[in-house]
């Protein structure tokens, strides 16, 4: 008894068509894969933007609210003015002095009078650079341009965080009102200030690979000023 065997291969076209198949699955694959990566990556550059300025904000909060700090009664500590925007009060820069130590370092606070002594002389701006290299000019306000944003406690400027794009500052005295102008620009002035609304914006650090509307987070916080 003989078996007929139908059995046969596979056609060139059968081939082609599978072939096809196969490569739309796989482009499929890959491109999901690839977007899943970008996401990835485009929300740890978020949540890492976010944490520098939870620091930032932190070190700020801390540091503001020791301004003016003068327990032995000298009539000398508090914001300061001063030609040089870096080391001004204005809205775009702050600038004070306080009496917490003596700097002896033996972890106790012993004010001594002067300003001469660790985190006793402070100021915060934003310059037009990326915070490696050379050090640019104080950048206004309301520019938008991506910078650094520096913490000077008399070593030159230590860079806090780049991609900046906002450093907005604006003071009020103990009624809310706001301080402007001739308040800011006399020294006798400056001990008006009660509280300080700070608002920094900063951009991730590959915007182009987020979504334009992650692409920035602002932060808008208010110090109360304990020795103002």
């Amino acid at each position: 008894m003989s078996v007929v065997n139908n059995s046969r291969g596979f056609t060139l076209v059968e081939l082609l068509i599978a072939m096809v198949i196969l490569g739309v699955v796989l482009t499929g694959v890959v491109r999901m894969f690839s977007a899943t990566g970008h996401h990835h990556a485009a929300q740890e550059m978020m949540v890492d933007l976010a944490q520098d300025l939870r620091a930032v904000k932190q070190l700020m909060v801390y540091e503001l609210r020791t301004a003016g700090c003068d327990p032995l009664l000298k009539r000398t500590f508090g914001f300061q003015v001063d030609a040089n925007d870096r080391y001004d009060t204005d809205d775009n820069s702050f600038h004070f002095t306080a009496d917490t130590d003596n700097g002896d370092g033996d972890g106790l606070l012993e004010p001594d009078g002067d300003a001469n002594d660790p985190r006793e002389d402070i100021s915060y701006y934003r310059t037009n650079d990326d915070c490696e290299g050379a050090v640019g000019g104080v950048m206004a306000s309301g520019t938008t341009t991506p910078g650094c944003l520096r913490r000077d406690v008399g070593a030159g400027g230590q860079p806090l965080m780049a991609g900046v794009t906002g450093f907005r500052l604006r003071y009020y005295d103990i009624n809310g009102t706001e301080l402007t102008g001739a308040d800011l620009a006399t020294l006798g002035k400056l001990e008006k200030i009660d509280t300080v609304r700070v608002i920094i914006n900063a951009q991730v650090e590959e915007p182009t690979k987020v979504s334009a509307d992650a692409q920035e987070q602002q932060l808008d916080f208010r110090v109360l000023i304990r020795n103002g």
